[in-house]
């Protein structure tokens, strides 16, 4: 099965930010106390995994070795442990700022591939990184009002 080669260059980059973003979203959840945040955090760093091996297995039926595909193979261990300092600020904006990039790049993809057999698919993954993009939005809100009367008080 031949592709083009733009589209397989933005699958192996969407394979690599699946994966960096679903450590991102279980650090950020790591550094919630809030349950709400903490469930949107998880919910999402599952919905990344769930992406990655939706993406391994695309490249692997257009015969790309998935091993090739990714950048680097970071140390799992040394990642997780690293990040267990309290994050200052709102995480919710570095989140924003990743699902743009990520849906920017899923929409090249769709364009590309509007007559690929995962289509649907990749629609699918579309309409979960818009409602993130959301409610990233809204809980950035949310966290920025918080903090704006918590330091009005002092």
């Amino acid at each position: 099965m031949s592709k083009n080669i733009t589209s397989i260059v933005h699958l192996k980059l969407l394979l690599n930010l699946s994966r960096q973003d679903k450590l991102m979203y279980l650090n950020a959840a790591d550094n919630q106390h809030l349950p709400a945040f903490k469930r949107f955090f998880n919910q999402q760093a599952l919905y990344r995994n769930k992406m990655f091996n939706e993406y391994s297995f695309i490249l692997s039926n257009y015969g790309i070795e998935i091993e090739d595909a990714l950048l680097k193979r970071p140390d799992l261990r040394v990642l997780m442990m690293s990040s267990t300092k309290k994050v200052n600020g709102n995480p919710f904006i570095k989140s924003l700022m990743n699902d743009r990039h990520f849906k920017d790049i899923l929409e090249q993809v769709i364009k590309a591939e509007h007559t690929s057999a995962y289509l649907t698919t990749y629609q699918k993954q579309l309409e979960k990184i818009k409602d993130s993009i959301e409610r990233n939005e809204l809980y950035s809100l949310e966290v920025k009002s918080k903090s704006l009367s918590s330091s009005s008080l002092y």
